[in-house]
């Protein structure tokens, strides 16, 4: 791969991690889950009309390595949205602010892992479209069930047995998901699909 190229990867995503810290320092900035979901898609709805019209300068684009016009305004709404959906279920309905976190790190990582390690070393393509490879899709898998794992650890949330069982199968549906997505909108699918399975195993292990 052209290194003038993945050094631009590489850079997108690292703003792509920086977005995800602050998300989680966001999730701890408030106490009631309604005011964080709420406030932070009012805060993109009053940004989205600055983000697209700077997406229109010339230039501004190919500096993020925007894959097309106007893709970080759409997938700043499309955060904003899976944002409150899964704060709404996990931290609002079950009344567990961990679980909306570990939804969001089992994309965050993983998805940068993929981009960077399937672009270097991805020489199996597994889509019609040659997009993804088994090497990007490993490393998605991975690095979602460690940060899942680790999550999970931390708060002491389960047994150790179930803590690994419900990690790796939140990992591969966050990986299934990033996989299959053909629109550019992993950021909402895969933590809505790790949401699907933390809300499942959260009902069946409480």
């Amino acid at each position: 791969m052209n290194k003038y190229k993945y050094g631009k990867e590489v850079f997108r995503k690292t703003l792509h991690m920086l977005v995800l810290a602050g998300i989680i320092a966001w999730s701890h900035y408030y106490d009631d889950w309604r005011y964080s979901a709420v406030v932070f898609l009012l805060a993109v709805l009053i940004l989205f009309p600055l983000v697209y019209l700077l997406s229109k300068i010339p230039g501004a684009s190919a500096f993020f390595n925007a894959r097309k016009k106007g893709e970080f305004s759409y997938s700043m709404m499309a955060l904003a949205i899976m944002y409150a959906i899964v704060c709404s279920v996990c931290w609002g309905f079950l009344g567990e602010r961990l679980l909306a976190i570990a939804c969001i790190v089992a994309w965050g990582p993983g998805d940068a892992a993929a981009a960077l390690i399937g672009k270097a070393f991805g020489r199996h393509k597994i889509r019609k479209d040659k997009k993804k490879s088994l090497e990007g899709s490993m490393a998605m898998f991975l690095f979602s069930f460690l940060s899942v794992l680790i999550t999970l650890i931390v708060y002491d949330k389960y047994s150790l047995l179930a803590t690994v069982i419900v990690s790796l199968i939140t990992a591969v549906a966050s990986t299934l998901a990033e996989l299959f997505d053909t629109r550019g909108y992993d950021t909402f699918y895969c933590p809505v699909a790790a949401m699907i399975v933390l809300f499942i195993g959260e009902l069946i292990l409480r």
